[in-house]
């Protein structure tokens, strides 16, 4: 991680999200969980999650809070139809769409720990969801999207086509090309990284899309979820990023490391949309962010 002044919440979704990787054993058999897949077919979906919630130590622990995204209430595709958990809660949200799953423990006694489930249900939509009127709001250079970057500005302005349409196919075949997948990587590194180092996880490749998108004035944005064509139970390391850029008035997915170029977007499952700020209780992590002492896998 590059050093500047916010190292320490730099640090902390950098270690937030090995944690989240590592949780991977906290599902039965750390393999992938089919349900009931026909639900696809007839334009449905769910998620199905098990928590556990730890108490390490010998002392009661007061008040533990947790902040958990969950779907998006509607991207382009999908749609929440609410969720399933006998944990008590509250769903909260914030001006992005965003739907943040909430959970105050009051105590968690000495080393105790709380288990429970959740599956969450979705709908396909029946339409395209245009682009909202605060699109213009995804052009500007952000942290890790270095879009205002001389280099990323010339290397943008090579791949200018007559279309933004064609424009975005340079882009993605230049970023699919380029790039060697790394595999996964703890830290985020960005999209000056990207181009100069060629190589990266999910997130590099997202990030260099989308600075390569909005230095050529298209807005673009990076997305956190999970590619799935049927209902399952998703490991940590599903977790994937891509970027949703803007081609004729609607959102359409453009995943260089996935090989996916405007054709599968319905199988794009948006929990998160990137931003370099805290827009609600999870703050800047990727995934969830923990306020007390106990452990949380899920």
């Amino acid at each position: 991680m590059h050093a500047d002044p916010s190292n320490r919440a730099a640090a902390e979704v950098a270690m937030q999200r090995r944690a989240w990787l590592k949780a991977a054993g906290a599902l039965a058999g750390g393999a992938l969980v089919p349900m009931r897949s026909s639900l696809a077919a007839q334009g449905a979906l769910q998620l199905r999650f098990n928590f556990g919630m730890n108490n390490p130590g010998a002392t009661d622990l007061p008040l533990q809070r947790l902040w958990m995204y969950l779907p998006v209430r509607r991207n382009a595709w999908w749609a929440l139809d609410g969720i399933e958990t006998g944990l008590p809660h509250e769903l909260q949200s914030d001006p992005l769409g965003h739907t943040i799953l909430f959970v105050a423990i009051d105590k968690l006694g000495a080393y105790a720990r709380r288990v429970a489930a959740l599956t969450v249900n979705l709908n396909q939509s029946a339409a395209p969801l245009p682009a909202a009127r605060n699109a213009q709001d995804w052009l500007a250079p952000e942290r890790y999207i270095e879009s205002d970057h001389e280099a990323i500005a010339a290397q943008a302005l090579a791949l200018k086509s007559a279309t933004d349409a064609g424009t975005v196919r340079n882009i993605y075949e230049f970023v699919a090309s380029r790039m060697d997948y790394a595999g996964y990587m703890p830290e985020d590194f960005g999209a000056l990284y990207a181009l100069r180092q060629r190589r990266g996880d999910c997130s590099e490749y997202a990030c260099l899309v989308v600075a390569l998108c909005r230095a050529s004035g298209i807005p673009a944005r990076m997305v956190e979820g999970y590619v799935t064509d049927r209902s399952f139970a998703p490991r940590p390391m599903d977790f994937h990023d891509w970027a949703e850029v803007l081609v004729d008035g609607q959102w359409r997915v453009v995943d260089a490391q996935k090989r996916a170029l405007l054709e599968r977007d319905a199988q794009y499952i948006a929990f998160r949309y990137y931003r370099d700020k805290a827009l609600n209780g999870v703050g800047l992590a990727h995934r969830y962010r923990l306020e007390g002492e106990m452990e949380f896998s899920v």
